[in-house]
């Protein structure tokens, strides 16, 4: 196997990793553990220990700006000093004022093309700009679903040759702890609270379901709080079930873990993802799942989650009221989903990363 060397833009990784931050962690654990041979620097700040064998250490930065400031204007000069095979942007934008050549990108979603609205303006808009613009200047597009691959190749025009599908690894995260972590039956929501996991619809759905059906579960939704969530939080009391709907923000991962084990089900009836990982970590813990039948998240899971239109409450509603009415089915398929789950490992992601990363160092340029 030939030796590769490859530098890894790790700065949005901060001391609490999530979301893209958990996607680097993971990746570079498992790439160093798979490829020793591998020559992989990892471009760090100061305050995150990632634990790689080689680290290149810029200062923390104070804001998201300065980072990507830091990532357009300096870090460019510094990796053209070379050598490298391969450079791995993993955040959805690479250098544009000065182009670098062998460049592999990761593009987690287009939710700021598609769902625009969802995001706050001045954000979405700095996205859409870095990423239509970086998009041409990469030799390689890495994916986590074929829903994105199809999203680049229709809303910005990238040819399909130049993307390639690689599923996230999904890694069983905490301990469960002995004893149940909530006193009364529930149903389970995971996910940052802002307006693309529509957690609004779920909880409209919820307020139809008390309204047919006795002694329903409680609600409870963990996560931190994103951006434009007001509205999600009064919701509750607007529709007289604030004493069941539970918003617990962030739990640690044991917790989590513990949470996932008891629930009744995950529903999970996002908007847009680019993934799905939620879905993923529910399957896992052999839960029943409800989710999208669209998009990333119709690509989980097969027959054996119970799929719904997202913008139809009733739907969301019918799917929640089938997982209590037929016990036996709903842990027939929570079987069959967890045999599907294990699929999902970062080794695989990592060796398909590396035959992206052979690709680009062999066509050269």
């Amino acid at each position: 196997m030939t030796r590769l060397k490859v530098s890894i833009d790790a700065l949005v990784l901060g001391p609490q990793a999530a979301g893209i931050g958990q996607y680097i962690r993971s990746l570079v654990e498992s790439y160093q553990t798979l490829f020793p041979e591998d020559d992989l620097a990892v471009w760090l700040r100061a305050d995150v220990d990632l634990g790689c064998r080689q680290r290149v250490e810029v200062p923390a930065f104070k804001s998201s700006r300065d980072r990507l400031l830091f990532e357009q204007l300096v870090l460019p000069r510094r990796l053209a000093r070379g050598p490298y095979d391969v450079v791995h942007f993993p955040d959805y934008q690479v250098p544009i004022l000065y182009p670098l050549p062998r460049l592999v990108m990761t593009v987690h979603d287009l939710a700021a093309f598609v769902l625009p609205g969802v995001f706050p303006r001045q954000g979405a808009a700095v996205k859409r700009f870095l990423m239509k613009r970086s998009v041409p200047r990469a030799a390689r597009i890495i994916v986590p679903s074929a829903a994105i691959r199809d999203d680049l190749v229709n809303v910005l025009n990238v040819p399909p040759a130049k993307v390639r599908v690689v599923p996230h690894g999904v890694k069983r995260r905490g301990t469960p702890k002995p004893g149940r972590a909530y006193d009364r039956p529930y149903f389970l929501a995971v996910g940052t609270v802002e307006p693309r996991k529509n957690f609004d619809g779920l909880i409209r759905a919820y307020h139809l379901l008390r309204e047919r059906w006795r002694d329903v579960p409680d609600l409870l939704i963990v996560g931190q709080f994103g951006w434009m969530y007001q509205e999600t939080l009064a919701l509750p009391e607007k529709l007289g079930v604030a004493e069941k709907v539970k918003f617990l923000q962030y739990v640690l991962e044991d917790s989590l873990a513990t949470l996932y084990r008891d629930a009744v089900a995950l529903v999970y009836p996002s908007f847009y993802e680019g993934f799905g990982l939620p879905v993923v970590e529910a399957m896992q813990a052999g839960i029943p799942v409800i989710t999208a039948g669209s998009g990333a998240l119709g690509e989980l899971g097969g027959d054996f989650v119970w799929r719904v239109d997202p913008r139809d409450v009733a739907s969301i509603a019918d799917a929640m009221q089938a997982v209590l009415a037929d016990d036996g089915e709903a842990k027939r398929r929570a079987q069959q989903a967890r045999a599907l789950a294990r699929q999902y490992t970062w080794e695989r992601a990592a060796a398909m990363t590396r035959q992206v990363y052979q690709e680009v160092a062999e066509e050269g340029g």
